[in-house]
């Protein structure tokens, strides 16, 4: 690819970039992890749960001191928890759009050099 071309995405990436790392410096509160919602039965063989109509429950699923925890939160999730976890998945989200687009620019900046380096060998030719 010749080298305007090279410029030109590389400006497009970093305009895209700014945009998301705008986004990054001003997080809301959020919570960290995800939410699972898990069905089981009980036991009792005279529950509606032998009748295929499980009981539903959420955890929150988190690392903690490199391990995961489950904590249980109940039938329903408060809307505060919903809330702070979904702010939290999609700030990592865009922050992985970020370090992908860093990676990109970074690949067609190794390309612009690429292409101005020379061996000493060819170097030393041109200057005979």
């Amino acid at each position: 690819m010749n080298p305007s071309r090279l410029r030109q995405r590389i400006r497009r990436l970093d305009e895209r970039r700014r945009k998301l790392l705008g986004k990054l410096m001003r997080p809301s509160p959020m919570i960290s992890g995800s939410l699972y919602q898990m069905k089981r039965r009980c036991g009792n063989p005279r529950c509606r749960c032998t009748r295929g109509e499980l009981h539903v429950s959420w955890y929150l699923s988190r690392r903690v001191t490199g391990r995961t925890k489950l904590t249980y939160i109940g039938r329903v999730v408060p809307d505060w928890l919903a809330g702070g976890v979904r702010r939290y998945q999609r700030y990592q989200k865009t922050l992985a759009a970020l370090r992908k687009i860093d990676s990109e620019i970074s690949g067609y900046l190794n390309q612009l050099r690429d292409d101005k380096v020379e061996t000493f060998e060819e170097a030393e030719k041109e200057r005979r």
